[in-house]
């Protein structure tokens, strides 16, 4: 019960995170030489968000270990054998918050990253994230096209 307890609630923050649509490619994206020069950025903003998201992932661990401790708080109150709902409430609203402050550090990360990139250099990387996604649902899952490149690389 306390494992299933913790897996549903750590899959509920995961997909939060990442259902959002204001999103950019996985990885190291700004070190993709290819995605570097169809979306003209220079090294001036390559290091800028190195910068930006090197931050923001330094916060985000400690975040992250909040959601993680928060939820198993929750899960361990939720297994009582006297079961009283206060308890539960009071650690269900500690991981909605903890939750919370990870997707804020996310958000003002990507805000960050939105900041340092052109109007027109950002219009191109929804174009390289639309085509990335219609890629992935075009195929069956763990397959590759031929000639397709390995996921999470830019079309």
């Amino acid at each position: 019960m306390k494992r299933l307890m913790i897996t549903m609630l750590m899959l509920a923050a995961g997909g939060a995170l990442w259902a959002n649509e204001f999103d950019l490619p996985p990885g190291k994206w700004w070190e993709d030489q290819r995605l570097v020069e169809r979306v003209g950025l220079t090294e001036d903003q390559q290091q800028q968000i190195r910068q930006v998201v090197f931050e923001s992932a330094r916060r985000m661990i400690d975040l992250n270990a909040d959601v993680k401790l928060a939820g198993l708080e929750l899960a361990e109150v939720v297994d009582q054998v006297e079961f009283d709902p206060q308890p539960v409430r009071k650690a269900f609203a500690n991981f909605q918050t903890a939750r919370q402050k990870l997707e804020q550090e996310r958000f003002e990360m990507l805000l960050d990253v939105r900041q340092i990139l052109t109007y027109e250099q950002w219009k191109k990387m929804e174009d390289i994230k639309r085509r990335l996604k219609q890629m992935r649902s075009q195929r069956e899952p763990g397959q590759r096209q031929p000639g397709q490149r390995p996921q999470g690389r830019i079309p």
